[in-house]
């Protein structure tokens, strides 16, 4: 759908943040989740996602258009604004150490990380 045809109507979130992370992401992979708009092309939800678009000179992103009240409307866009859950601190770990391992051209680190993990196997952490 052409971009300038999307109609944004009051919002609950006023701040949306820093986007430079989510238009880079947008740029590398394309665009992970449709936007969602009503049968009158209102926004629904994904107005981040419609704001990087547009900062990155999109003139057309994919959306889905769902027939829905002003209440359900109103539930979507809080329902996506409230749901996600964050990375927990031993998750967000597990990760950046994956991510390392896979990009480190250092070969020390690589080994480093290696028998990290071999012990962490080895001695696993004790649940409380």
């Amino acid at each position: 759908m052409k971009i300038n045809d999307i109609i944004i109507k009051e919002r609950i979130r006023k701040d949306l943040g820093d986007l430079s992370l989510l238009k880079k992401s947008i740029e590398k992979y394309g665009l992970l989740h449709p936007i969602i708009i009503n049968k009158n092309n209102q926004l629904v939800s994904g107005e981040r996602r419609l704001t990087a678009a547009k900062e990155l000179g999109w003139e057309e992103i994919d959306v889905v258009i769902k027939e829905l009240s002003y209440k359900e409307a109103l539930n979507i866009e809080l329902t996506e604004n409230t749901t996600r859950k964050d990375f927990d601190n031993p998750e967000l770990a597990h990760g950046l150490k994956k991510h390392q391992r896979i990009y480190s051209k250092n070969i020390f680190i690589k080994i480093s990380v290696f028998f990290q993990q071999l012990f962490e196997k080895i001695f696993p952490k004790k649940s409380k």
